[in-house]
């Protein structure tokens, strides 16, 4: 029997760009062989992967987290505060500059935040377009393209309560999306962004709803189905700013100039800039109170 949303996320997929192939194969070459199952391509530079000052975005599915970090407390930290995430940066095969950031999760784990998890930290970010690249074997292709059919099919239960009963296809997309982003630390506005990410996968996203909730009426909208479902959003908004300051804080201590890239990251979210002295840059760990006080006390998580 086959499965349409399988099948639609599958067909929506974008070739591979050189650049991102590059890029997957310097990813390998730091870490052990064998260790990397695939690698999922997303975000704003899968729709500007030629720009070379976009940011690519890389989430690299691991068989575990031994095998990728050994016995080691990045292993421990992945294992507790998922994922773990660094920062890569080299000249492409067109020689222009070639900047990455990539977060490693384990395989079984990206199944089990598929199908379920209060977060929409898996499911929201990877029911949008993604790219499967170098899956290692048909196995780990085929549970990575199942695990990115249950994003889909988890994020628009979840997404149900967020709309009217009767409702087209981008308005509910977006209303899914905008939420999903209001869960994080963003500058720019969740509804322009959640709308143009929607506008630019148009057809894909109408193929997702006519595929979960049947063919659009002569209005072109399409009923919800009428079952309850408690409404989580509200806690997931206070929630996930706290989260998402403790994984790019976790972030400055994972990788070489991990502070400034935390920082950074801080500061394109929440608008709010924290300064650090060159002491706390060279040791975060030893700074770590001092530095999660600054950014209590800066009103990065209003």
């Amino acid at each position: 029997m086959t499965d349409p949303v399988l099948d639609i996320v599958r067909r929506f997929q974008t070739p591979p760009n050189p650049r991102v192939l590059a890029l997957t194969d310097l990813v390998r070459a730091r870490h052990p062989e064998g260790s990397i199952s695939g690698f999922l391509f997303y975000g704003s530079g899968l729709r500007e992967a030629d720009d070379p000052e976009k940011m690519l975005d890389l989430y690299v599915l691991v068989r575990s987290y031994r095998a990728v970090h050994g016995r080691s407390m990045r292993a421990v930290l992945n294992r507790l505060v998922p994922p773990n995430v660094y920062y890569l940066a080299a000249e492409g095969p067109d020689g222009r500059p070639l900047r990455s950031k990539y977060s490693i999760l384990s395989l079984p784990e990206f199944e089990r935040r598929a199908r379920r998890g209060f977060s929409s930290g898996v499911w929201g970010r990877f029911a949008q377009a993604t790219g499967v690249l170098r899956p290692e074997g048909e196995a780990a292709e085929r549970r990575i393209f199942e695990g990115l059919a249950a994003c889909v099919r988890t994020f628009a239960q979840e997404a149900e309560v967020l709309s009217p009963r009767r409702v087209g296809a981008e308005e509910f997309w977006t209303r899914a999306l905008a939420a999903s982003y209001r869960t994080e630390l963003r500058a720019e506005d969740a509804e322009g962004r959640a709308a143009g990410i929607v506008a630019h996968d148009r057809q894909r996203y109408r193929a997702l709803m006519d595929a979960l909730y049947g063919p659009p009426d002569a209005e072109g909208l399409h009923s919800l189905p009428q079952r309850p479902r408690p409404d989580r959003w509200r806690r997931r908004r206070i929630l996930g700013k706290p989260a998402t300051v403790v994984r790019v804080l976790k972030a400055a201590f994972t990788f070489e100039g991990g502070v400034d890239y935390a920082l950074h990251k801080l500061e394109s979210h929440s608008g709010v800039r924290v300064e650090v002295t060159p002491s706390q840059r060279r040791h975060p760990v030893l700074w770590s109170p001092v530095l999660l006080w600054k950014v209590l006390r800066s009103g990065a998580l209003r």
